[in-house]
């Protein structure tokens, strides 16, 4: 038996290592064949025990075994496919419908978390002036005091050409609903329309007397565009015949520095410290309210943030709205509130309708020089000259977040993906930085 066993091992180890497993399975048999013709009847016994032993010990998974383990790898290499193709379906409705993906990440608490690129190809310490993303493309677009507009792929970081034509510091940027053209406006008192698919100037649209800070399109259709500038005025063109449609004018002539249209209204801030009012036919001028120092920026809240605000007028006890809203209903107001940036690094919240001051946040060091609304509703998007990015709670009128973007330099604008995927700033030190919001 030992001498057997023996004989085994020394073939099972060569045939282990040099045979397949039928070859080893052929050899074990001719093996047998041959013990049982010389008569050694005790050998073919040992040697068919010691067979059935180490087959045992070889032996894998029965075939149930083997079935479940594979359902298993199946199940989850599925999950892993719909995981997979409801990500690129988001990709594909992003690029066709963003209004759509809009709507799906407003229940979404997406705040800027990761630093993906910081880019730099604007003049060397040129303070970037505006930011703003295309609403299908994964394109931006920056202004700067080097005169330039840049364009940039923000996925990837790379630069992708630059839009020439102001002769001095680009202030502000504007890129209409269907992004299909891009406002700017400059130091050179002129106001210049881009195709973004030839990127062609195809409108200079010229009035302003002098340095032209802020522009912004009347939506839907955008068929005109609000301008807002140093020689005390806000003008409305009519683009597409290169003309002034009306003049809004401060009063003390004071720099008007930001103009947002909500419903319709206009809403202009600037060097009088007031955040001020009209309608469209350039009557009944209303102050709203007031800083205590120079306002550098205002944010109109979307329909989300308008509902949270609503809540906290009412958690309030707010009086009812005064003769001028002639008994409507406040629910019917598309956008009643807008946020305004100053100074005295305060940030205000205004509803528009009664006139009356809705919150206050408190936490900037210096002056608050950009503003957004988060795409959910909930949260107020902010930056300042201290360096510092601040996401607030609008419904606990509180700082969640603080990002510290520039230590030595001044943040000097902010923008906002449309769908609420990425945050971008910019400094006083030419760097722009892209923030991915998770």
């Amino acid at each position: 038996k030992a001498t057997v066993s023996v004989l085994y091992w020394v073939w099972y180890r060569k045939a282990k290592t040099m045979l397949t497993e039928r070859k080893r399975a052929a050899l074990h048999n001719d093996i047998l064949d041959y013990l049982k013709a010389v008569g050694y009847s005790e050998s073919v016994r040992v040697f068919e025990e010691e067979m059935h032993t180490r087959a045992l010990e070889q032996q894998g998974p029965s075939a149930l075994e083997r079935k479940y383990a594979n359902v298993l790898r199946t199940a989850k290499l599925l999950s892993a496919a719909e995981t997979l193709n409801k990500e690129l379906e988001a990709q594909i409705n992003e690029m066709q419908d963003p209004t759509s993906v809009k709507i799906a990440v407003a229940q979404r608490d997406y705040i800027p978390n990761k630093l993906l690129h910081t880019l730099e190809g604007h003049g060397f310490n040129k303070e970037i002036t505006c930011i703003v993303f295309h609403p299908t493309q994964p394109a931006m677009y920056s202004s700067a005091e080097d005169g330039k507009i840049k364009i940039w792929d923000y996925e990837t970081g790379q630069g992708m050409g630059s839009l020439i034509g102001h002769e001095g510091a680009v202030k502000c940027l504007a890129i209409d609903v269907a992004g299909a053209r891009l406002a700017s406006c400059s130091d050179d008192t002129d106001i210049r329309v881009f195709d973004t698919a030839t990127e062609s100037c195809i409108r200079r649209l010229q009035g302003h007397e002098h340095t032209v800070s802020h522009v912004e399109w009347v939506m839907p259709d955008c068929r005109f565009l609000a301008s807002a500038s140093r020689d005390g005025t806000i003008r409305m063109w009519d683009v597409q015949n290169s003309c002034v449609e009306k003049v809004f004018r401060n009063p003390g002539q004071e720099w008007i520095r930001s103009v947002k249209i909500i419903g319709k209204h206009v809403i202009g801030c600037g060097d009088d410290h007031l955040v001020k009012k009209w309608t469209f036919d350039g009557r009944n001028e209303r102050i709203i309210g007031g800083h205590d120092h120079v306002i550098e920026c205002l944010a109109a809240a979307n329909q989300a943030a308008c509902e949270v605000l609503k809540k906290v007028e009412d958690a309030k006890g707010k009086d009812e709205a005064d003769d001028e809203m002639d008994n409507q209903d406040l629910s019917s107001v598309a956008a009643e509130y807008v946020a305004s940036g100053g100074r005295d690094k305060i940030i205000t919240i205004w509803n528009i309708t009664n006139n009356t001051e809705v919150l206050k946040l408190v936490g900037h060091k210096d002056w608050v020089r950009g503003l957004s609304f988060h795409v959910n509703g909930k949260f107020l998007l902010s930056c300042s000259d201290d360096g510092l990015v601040k996401v607030w709670s609008l419904s606990d009128q509180r700082c969640l977040r603080t990002i510290t973007v520039q230590e030595m330099s001044f943040v000097s604008c902010i923008g906002y993906h449309p769908a609420g995927r990425f945050l971008v700033s910019g400094s006083s030190d030419n760097k722009i930085k892209v923030y991915k919001c998770e």
